[in-house]
């Protein structure tokens, strides 16, 4: 499902719903979440863990690589992620290839 950017919304690309496990690396320590939706450079996770703006980590999502990412804006457990650095930086060009895929 694809959808544009409201009003008041900072995020403008088309984003693409998925469900999808992954590891946050925060610190050296792993923490399993989950991600909802992916976007052209940003990413919607959800984590139990406590992380503030601008944090930076890696995110290792299983079906595909590890991305370098910043916490752009927080509201737990929801984080909304900015690509940092990774393979392939259109993310939601790449699970446009692969398609939906849910545990």
């Amino acid at each position: 499902m694809f959808v544009k950017a409201e009003n008041g919304q900072k995020r403008v690309d088309d984003r693409l719903d998925v469900l999808w496990d992954a590891v946050a690396i925060v610190e050296g320590k792993e923490y399993a979440c989950e991600v909802a939706n992916v976007s052209t450079a940003g990413v919607l996770m959800k984590l139990d863990k406590e992380l503030d703006a601008k944090h930076q980590f890696l995110l290792d999502i299983q079906e595909l690589k590890e991305y370098a990412v910043e916490v752009a804006w927080a509201n737990r457990p929801f984080y909304g992620l900015i690509l940092l650095v990774g393979e392939d930086m259109k993310l939601k060009n790449h699970a446009d290839k692969i398609g939906l895929k849910s545990r």
